[in-house]
C-alpha cells in the first residue's frame, strides 16, 4: 500500500513552486535537449539549414522529424511524472495539475521553436507545417485519454477475450486532483513484469516494444555515428539527425535521471565531474596522419620555390616588371571557403596569367579550406575535372565546397565525441576527423580523384601552382603557426629575417599533414572543431586553433612572403642597380574576405555598437573577443594594403568582399553548410549586378570594377 501522507497539502503559493520544481526536476533532460534544440534553430546556421531543407523539398522529412522530436520530449517527461518518489510534494492537487502540463508545453514548445526559427527565415511554407503540427499536438495531447476511453467501451463489446484485455488497458482516467502516480518504479512503467493487474500489464507491451525500438534506434545511428559519420551526416541532414538523436537519447536519458533521484545523487553535478575528470586522459582529438606522409624536412624552402617561381616567370625583356601575385583570403566558415574557391575559381577560369602569376596563398580558417580546395584541383588533369565541371574551375570548386558538412560534423559531435567527453580512455573517434573525411569525399565524388587526402608536403613549388601557408594559432602561446608545403630555411638569414615571427606547423608538430588536416588546423573554429593535439615522445606536446584568433586575413604571412620577395627580386621601390641585376616584380596583393559589415575603407573603425544591457559584464567580454578576430585582421589587412602601395604604387592590391544583405533569407551563415539560396547569393557577389539596385550597389560595383581591373593587369606582362 502506497503512503500517501507525504502528498497532503493545500494549493498555496509555495506549493506550486515546490510542484513546478520537482516536476522540472524530474523532466530535467527533456528541457536539456530542448534548450540545445532552442540554440541550434536560432543561429544563423540553424535557419540556414532550414532554408536548405525548403528548396531541397524536405520540408515534410524536417517536420516529421521535429515532431518524433516534440512527442518523445512529451512522452518521457510524462512517463517519469507518472513513477511514484518517495518524496512527493505535498501538493498532490498542484502537482497533478504539473503532471499534465508541463509535458504537454515541453513537448509544444519543440514545435514553436521550429515555427520561430522558420519565421526568422522567412520559410513560411515550414512555419505553418510546424504551427499544423503544434495544432495537431495538443489536440492529440489534450483529447488522448477520452479517446481512449471511448475506444475501450467499444472494445468492451467485443466477445474476444484480447480484445477485452486491450480495453482494460486503455479504460484509464484522466489525472485528477487527487490521483496518485501510478508506477512503482521505471522498470514496470516501461514494461517488467512485476504486476499482476493485468490493465498494466497490457499496457507494459506498448511501451516496451516502443522504448526497446527507440533504444536500437540510438544504438544503430551511435554505431553510424561512430563507423560512418559521413554516411550519416549526408543521408540525414544534421537538424533531422539532432531531432532524431534528441528523441531517442531520451529513453537513457529518462533512466539515469530516474536512477540518480531515486538514489538521490545529483546527476548534472555528478555528470561534470565525470566529464571534467576523464578530460584529464580522454583527449582524442590527435591530428592525423596522413596515409602517404612525406618527411617535411624535403621540402623546399621559400626561397628555393621563389627561385622556381622566378624561372617560370622571366620576361624577355628584363625591363618588364612581371606580377608577383599574393593572396591573403579571410575567415568565416563555409561562406568563406566558398567565397575565396569562387573568386580564385573565376580568376582561374578568365586569366591564363593568374595561376602563372600567382607564389602564395595565405589563408585563415574557412578562407584556408577554399584555397585548398583551389590548390588541389591545380594538380587534377583539367581532362579528368572537367568531365564533371565543364563551366570550368568555378563550378569544380563550388561543387566541392557546396555540399552539406556540418551533417557529418554533427553526426559525429552528437554520437562518439560526446560519448568520449564521459570516458577516461581514448576509445573514440575524433569529430575533426569526420569533417576532414567529408571535405575529402566531397572532393573525390566531384573530380574522381583523392586530392585532399594528399599530404600537403607533397605539393611541388612548380609553375602555375601557387604554395600553401594556412594560418593557424598556436594554443601554447597565442602565436601564429603556419602550415605550408614550404620550409622556412634556418640557413638563409634573408629568410630567417623575414619569417622570424612565424611559426613552421610541420616542422613543430613533427610530421607530415595531409591537405584536408592543414586546413582544418587554420579553420578550428572554437567549440564547433576541437582543438588539434599533437604528441611527442607519447605525451602531448601542443594544440591548435583557428587561425582567426591570433589575426583573421592572413595579412601577416603574406606580408612576409611579400617582404622576402622584395629581397630577392627588384620591387618598383629597389634601387636603379637591383632592377638591372634581379627580376623586376610589382608585388600585387589580392584580399578576399567574408566579412559583410568590413569598411571600403580598412582604417576605418566601424561605428554600429549596440548596448549590451543584461548581463553585460560577461557578454561585453565575450563579444570583445569576438570582434577582435575581425579588428585585428582589418588592421593587419591595412598594413598591408599600405606596405603595397608604398612599394608599388596605387592600385595594386585588390579586394573582393561579400556585401551586406538586407534580407535573411540566403544570409551565408559561419558553419559548415549552404543552403542553395546562400550559394546563388555568394556567387552573385562577384559580377552580377542583379542585386545592385536593391542591396548594396557600392560593393557590388566595387567587385565587379575589381575582377575588371585584375583581369585586365594580368592580362599582359607589364603592369
Amino acid at each position: 500500500m502506497r503512503n500517501t501522507e507525504n502528498v497532503a497539502g493545500s494549493p498555496t503559493l509555495g506549493n506550486w513552486i515546490n510542484a513546478i520544481k520537482f516536476s522540472l526536476n524530474r523532466s530535467r533532460f527533456s528541457i536539456i535537449v530542448l534548450i540545445v534544440g532552442l540554440g541550434l534553430l536560432l543561429t544563423d546556421q540553424g535557419r540556414d539549414a532550414l532554408i536548405a531543407y525548403v528548396a531541397d523539398e524536405k520540408s515534410i522529412r524536417v517536420s516529421l522529424a521535429a515532431a518524433f522530436w516534440a512527442f518523445s520530449i512529451w512522452g518521457w517527461s510524462h512517463l517519469l511524472l507518472d513513477v511514484h518518489y518517495d518524496d512527493l510534494p505535498s501538493c498532490l492537487s498542484c502537482y497533478n495539475q504539473c503532471r499534465k502540463w508541463v509535458p504537454r508545453l515541453l513537448g509544444s514548445f519543440a514545435f514553436l521553436v521550429v515555427a520561430f526559427s522558420a519565421y526568422q527565415a522567412e520559410q513560411h511554407v515550414l512555419v505553418w507545417w510546424a504551427l499544423g503540427g503544434f495544432i495537431i499536438f495538443i489536440v492529440l495531447v489534450v483529447n488522448r485519454r477520452p479517446v481512449e476511453r471511448k475506444l475501450a467501451t467499444h472494445l468492451q463489446k467485443s466477445s474476444r477475450y484480447s480484445m477485452k484485455k486491450i480495453a482494460s488497458a486503455l479504460a484509464k482516467n484522466d489525472i485528477g486532483p487527487d490521483s496518485i502516480p501510478p508506477y512503482e518504479s521505471f522498470l514496470e512503467m516501461l514494461g517488467v513484469p512485476v504486476s499482476k493487474n493485468s490493465a498494466v500489464r497490457e499496457a507494459w507491451k506498448f511501451r516496451a516494444l516502443l522504448t526497446l525500438a527507440m533504444f536500437i534506434s540510438f544504438l544503430i545511428l551511435a554505431a553510424l555515428g561512430i563507423f560512418a559519420p559521413v554516411l550519416l551526416g549526408n543521408t540525414t541532414g544534421s537538424l533531422i539527425l539532432f531531432f532524431i538523436w534528441g528523441a531517442t537519447w531520451l529513453p537513457l536519458g529518462s533512466w539515469l535521471s530516474y536512477c540518480a533521484d531515486k538514489q538521490h545523487v545529483p546527476l548534472i553535478f555528478l555528470l561534470v565531474v565525470i566529464a571534467l575528470l576523464s578530460s584529464y586522459f580522454n583527449d582524442n582529438h590527435e591530428i592525423r596522419h596522413p596515409r602517404q606522409a612525406v618527411s617535411v624536412d624535403t621540402r623546399p624552402s621559400v626561397t628555393e620555390a621563389l627561385a622556381v617561381w622566378s624561372d617560370a616567370n622571366k620576361p624577355h625583356d628584363k625591363k618588364i616588371a612581371v606580377p608577383f601575385v599574393v593572396v591573403a583570403t579571410a575567415g568565416g566558415g563555409i561562406r568563406a571557403a566558398y567565397w575565396t574557391a569562387t573568386v580564385l575559381g573565376d580568376l582561374h577560369d578568365n586569366s591564363n596569367q593568374f595561376t602563372h602569376s600567382t607564389f602564395a596563398l595565405s589563408g585563415v580558417s574557412g578562407g584556408s579550406v577554399g584555397a585548398a580546395v583551389y590548390r588541389a584541383l591545380l594538380d587534377v588533369p583539367p581532362q579528368q575535372w572537367m568531365k564533371n565541371c565543364p563551366d570550368g574551375m568555378v563550378e569544380c570548386a563550388q561543387r566541392i565546397l557546396g555540399q552539406d558538412f556540418l551533417g557529418p560534423l554533427t553526426a559525429a559531435m552528437l554520437y562518439p565525441d560526446l560519448a568520449q567527453r564521459f570516458w577516461p580512455w581514448v576509445w573514440f573517434p575524433d569529430r575533426a576527423a569526420a569533417l576532414e573525411q567529408s571535405w575529402e569525399q566531397s572532393f573525390k565524388k566531384v573530380t574522381e580523384v583523392d586530392g585532399l587526402s594528399a599530404s600537403i608536403s607533397s605539393l611541388k613549388a612548380r609553375a602555375g601552382a601557387p604554395s600553401l601557408f594556412l594560418n593557424a594559432t598556436w594554443d601554447d602561446n597565442g602565436r601564429r603557426i603556419v602550415g605550408s608545403n614550404l620550409r622556412y630555411a634556418k640557413n638563409i638569414a634573408d629568410e630567417v629575417d623575414s619569417f622570424i615571427l612565424s611559426n613552421d606547423e610541420l616542422a613543430v608538430i613533427g610530421h607530415d599533414l595531409s591537405l584536408s588536416t592543414a586546413a582544418h588546423n587554420s579553420a578550428r573554429f572554437p567549440f564547433v572543431s576541437p582543438p588539434g593535439m599533437w604528441k611527442h615522445d607519447g605525451k602531448i606536446a601542443g594544440r591548435l586553433q583557428d587561425g582567426g584568433l591570433f589575426e583573421n586575413y592572413g595579412a601577416e604571412t603574406a606580408l612576409e612572403i611579400l617582404d622576402l620577395a622584395c629581397k630577392k627580386f627588384a620591387c618598383p621601390d629597389a634601387d636603379e642597380d637591383m632592377k638591372k641585376n634581379l627580376l623586376n616584380i610589382v608585388p600585387i596583393v589580392i584580399l578576399i574576405t567574408s566579412d559583410p559589415s568590413l569598411p571600403a575603407n580598412l582604417a576605418e573603425s566601424p561605428r554600429h555598437y549596440t548596448p549590451v544591457d543584461f548581463g553585460y559584464e560577461i557578454r561585453s567580454t565575450f563579444a570583445a573577443y569576438e570582434q577582435v578576430r575581425s579588428g585585428r585582421g582589418a588592421e593587419a589587412a591595412y598594413r598591408l594594403q599600405q606596405w603595397t602601395d608604398a612599394t608599388s604604387g596605387k592600385g595594386k592590391v585588390f579586394t573582393f568582399r561579400m556585401c551586406k544583405n538586407r534580407s535573411t533569407v540566403g544570409h551565408p551563415p559561419l558553419g559548415w553548410a549552404l543552403s542553395k539560396a546562400a550559394q546563388l547569393r555568394i556567387k552573385g557577389y562577384l559580377i552580377d549586378d542583379a542585386h545592385t539596385s536593391t542591396e548594396d550597389p557600392l560593393c557590388y560595383h566595387s567587385n565587379a570594377t575589381q575582377h575588371q581591373q585584375l583581369l585586365q593587369l594580368l592580362s599582359t606582362n607589364n603592369p
